[in-house]
């Protein structure tokens, strides 16, 4: 299967760069907009993150999928030996010594979606450290360009599952756990039925969560009982707002007809009373 890497990360010295630091060359700046609009939105309260976030998301032509984490922790994840292990750590830290996050990910030709890919942490580290781990030290700020090249990413995965999402409003919301995100984000990435798909997992924020503009979620339990009663007080007071409505509409319908009606009778009353002159 043909993918282009895609990385949003800061470097040692520079910060992210709006264009992206690592992208596929075919992207136009429309594409560019779109990517880091999701990446930014998989990004936000990433203080707070325990873990990790998977993310996918699609725009009619390219499927973005990948993860968002602490490069700490997502180099935790990999299958590494301790002396390789030893030699990246200088790539957790920036150069004031706060831990460095980015998305890691690839593209991939929505035509070209193969139900059995398989996207790991090693695969995705793997990227990172081809692309970024050459230029980490430099001064100076640049993006990388891909092409789109066969990658081997097929592998076992149990990516089946009989969980039911929970409805809320227009999303489907899922109760977070390590191992189901990955599952679902595994199922996500090569579903081919649905489009526009919009998927994150790990957002455990309240208000993050109401304002993402993420379809589908994955979120703590509490949070899921408290979006459903706020989805079901909305709908009552919906409801009841549109009954309101019906009632002020149907009362300005009524006052409309009891002016016609005297409207009528004053007609009626004039015609009597030239008809009464007129014999007169």
């Amino acid at each position: 299967m043909k993918i282009a890497p895609i990385i949003h990360t800061r470097t040692y010295s520079c910060d992210f760069s709006p264009e992206l630091k690592v992208r596929p060359e075919t992207f136009m700046d429309s594409d560019v907009k779109w990517a880091r609009k999701i990446i930014l939105e998989a990004t936000k309260s990433i203080d707070n993150l325990q873990g990790e976030r998977w993310v996918i998301a699609d725009n009619g032509k390219y499927r973005l999928a990948g993860v968002v984490g602490f490069l700490k922790n997502i180099c935790s994840k990999c299958s590494i030996l301790e002396e390789e292990r030893k030699s990246m750590e200088e790539l957790f830290y920036d150069d004031k010594g706060r831990l460095v996050y980015a998305f890691i990910g690839i593209v991939i030709n929505i035509s070209e979606i193969d139900n059995s890919i398989i996207l790991t942490y090693d695969d995705l580290w793997n990227i990172f450290i081809k692309f970024i781990q050459p230029v980490w030290k430099r001064i100076y700020q640049e993006v990388i360009t891909t092409n789109f090249d066969e990658y081997e990413l097929k592998g076992i995965s149990d990516k089946f599952f009989s969980i039911e999402p929970e409805q809320v409003g227009e999303r489907k919301i899922y109760e977070a756990n390590s191992n189901m995100d990955y599952k679902l984000f595994c199922w996500y990435l090569c579903n081919k039925s649905e489009n526009n798909i919009t998927f994150c997992s790990n957002i455990t924020d309240i208000n993050t969560v109401k304002e993402s503009e993420f379809k589908i979620i994955t979120t703590s339990s509490n949070i899921i009982t408290r979006l459903k009663r706020m989805n079901r007080l909305e709908s009552v007071k919906k409801t009841e707002t549109e009954q309101e409505v019906n009632s002020k509409e149907s009362t300005v319908e009524k006052k409309k007809l009891l002016i016609l009606l005297i409207i009528c009778l004053i007609s009626c009353i004039v015609l009597l009373v030239l008809l009464v002159l007129s014999l007169v």
